[in-house]
């Protein structure tokens, strides 16, 4: 293996992957270091025993629709089409809190406003208004994130420059300013809209409006799918694009420190084996980092953590979630499961805004209350995960706070009681279940901080709220740091979630092509 690249991309989740895999296909000389065993991050599918466990989030907009931001960027790759991409059906299904009721809510913006509209008929101007501003923007956004390519079709990209309107006028507005202008009080219809909103944040006072419409949009525009036998697919997909390109990747290796030269840019990166052993080093003047700010500018000398550090400092972590694979021995819809994703709120939530309240939860055991969650079952649909045991994948908010100062016997007795605690509110709701769980796993806070070496556990980079500034200064995401030729290619970078990081690796590749 050679030691002077071009480039060296930190970190192989789909973000470091998507940059690592368009650079190379660029013509650069492109080394990919990851610390675990397999390439993917969040996006990996693995087994415990004979259980399978989607380590990711379990949905996202089909991207062979053109309009969907990751449409093109797959396409470019090559991997589009590479991995099997299978429709959800129904987006999803909410039963209990504000909403009472199950209610589905459909992947199509014509069929998700006949549904809410019947379901909500005092609501429905509200609906119409709020949909509408949805598509407007997912539509808009999704064609003008070709950038230059979107004006090949002038028509196209002209169009999309006309339905920006909801864009500018609501710039700086939350999910909550945007739902209490359409809805009032009507809490019930909000949670049947917004159910998903773990998606994305936990807080609709400070989730940005633009930024739920685009990725909610997507879905409702695109329709919701699944990657068929798990995203780890996908990441040895894109893996696969770059290694044909010529790029490299090595596994199970800690990058422990990124030297500069005298023009204070990066001139080698130094990785060790994870005990610290067999140091070597890679030659390069452009560092992509797929990693946390904090965690990439631990690596850095002094003047450059200082700027890293400063210029991140006031963007607070997202949340964080914790993750629960069941194995049952008989598929879900036995016990009554109707949707590939269901979302169960607590009798104690009695509005949008109280979504926050299920993380405080867990600071302590157990004591009958439930927190929120969603409970997804991969046998409603061809998966490709296989069975039994069936895999259900249960997923709800989390703070590694909520988890510290335990010993390992009081935190495996926690674990214990509130992986049981969580069985049996499923299980009121689909009575049976409980009896036929045959395996489980379950993930905390402090295990994804691990796993992703994230601090806080945060599983969408920075909290997507509203920008500070007129629209005219944009975002305040980049992949440019203020540390010259060091590129940020993750969610941090971005957004989120599939779509989020993929964008955001796409962008890092297109500006180290730009400058050249």
């Amino acid at each position: 293996m050679s030691t002077q690249y071009d480039v060296v991309v930190i970190g192989a989740g789909l973000g470091g992957l998507t940059a690592a895999a368009l650079l190379a296909r660029a013509g650069r000389k492109t080394l990919l270091i990851e610390r675990n065993h397999s390439v993917g991050g969040a996006a990996s599918t693995y087994k415990v025993g004979d259980l399978v466990v989607e380590a990711s989030l379990h949905e996202t907009a089909d991207p062979h629709d053109p309009v969907e931001p990751k449409h093109h960027v797959l396409k470019r790759l090559g991997v589009l089409d590479a991995v099997q991409w299978v429709p959800t059906g129904a987006f999803y299904e909410v039963r209990g809190g504000p909403v009472g009721e199950p209610f589905v809510l459909p992947d199509n913006f014509a069929a998700a406003r006949k549904a809410l509209d019947d379901r909500f008929p005092d609501a429905r101007a509200g609906i119409a208004r709020v949909l509408g501003d949805m598509k407007q923007i997912a539509t808009s956004i999704g064609v003008l994130s070709r950038r230059r390519d979107a004006f090949r079709n002038p028509r196209e990209g002209l169009g999309a420059l006309a339905q920006l309107g909801p864009v500018v006028r609501d710039w700086r507005l939350s999910l909550s300013d945007v739902f209490d202008r359409a809805f009032g009080g009507n809490e019930a219809v909000k949670c049947a809209l917004a159910a998903n909103i773990g998606y994305y944040h936990d807080d609709p006072d400070t989730l940005w409006w633009i930024f739920f419409a685009l990725a909610q949009g997507g879905f409702l525009k695109s329709g919701a799918c699944y990657i068929r036998g798990g995203s780890q697919r996908l990441s040895e997909a894109i893996a696969g694009a770059m290694t044909a390109a010529g790029g490299e990747i090595i596994l199970r290796r800690v990058v422990t420190e990124v030297r500069f030269d005298r023009d204070g840019g990066p001139a080698m990166v130094v990785h060790t084996a994870h005990d610290g052993a067999d140091r070597m080093q890679a030659e390069a003047t452009i560092v992509v980092s797929n990693a946390a700010p904090t965690i990439l500018a631990g690596m850095m000398p002094e003047a450059a953590r200082t700027a890293l550090l400063a210029a991140y400092a006031a963007r607070p972590p997202s949340i964080s979630l914790f993750a629960l694979t069941l194995g049952l021995s008989a598929p879900p819809a036995t016990f009554g499961v109707r949707a590939y994703s269901t979302f169960l709120l607590p009798s104690w939530m009695k509005r949008l805004a109280d979504f926050p309240r299920s993380a405080d939860l867990f600071a302590r055991l157990p004591h009958g209350e439930s927190p929120g969650l969603v409970v997804v079952d991969f046998s409603m649909i061809d998966s490709g995960l296989g069975g039994p045991p069936y895999p259900v994948s249960v997923v709800g908010f989390d703070r590694v706070a909520n988890w510290q100062g335990l010993d390992s016997a009081a935190a495996a007795e926690k674990r214990k009681r509130w992986l049981e605690a969580i069985v049996a509110a499923i299980d009121r709701n689909f009575p049976g279940i409980a009896a036929h769980v045959t395996a489980s796993t379950y993930s905390t806070a402090t295990t994804i901080q691990k796993y992703l070496n994230s601090p806080h556990g945060a599983v969408y980079g920075f909290a997507p709220r509203p920008p500070s500034g007129p629209i005219w200064r944009g975002i305040e995401r980049s992949p440019r740091t203020p540390v010259p030729r060091v590129y940020l290619a993750s969610s941090y970078a971005g957004s989120g979630g599939f779509t989020g990081a993929i964008q955001a690796g796409s962008a890092a590749a297109a500006c180290i092509l730009a400058d050249g």
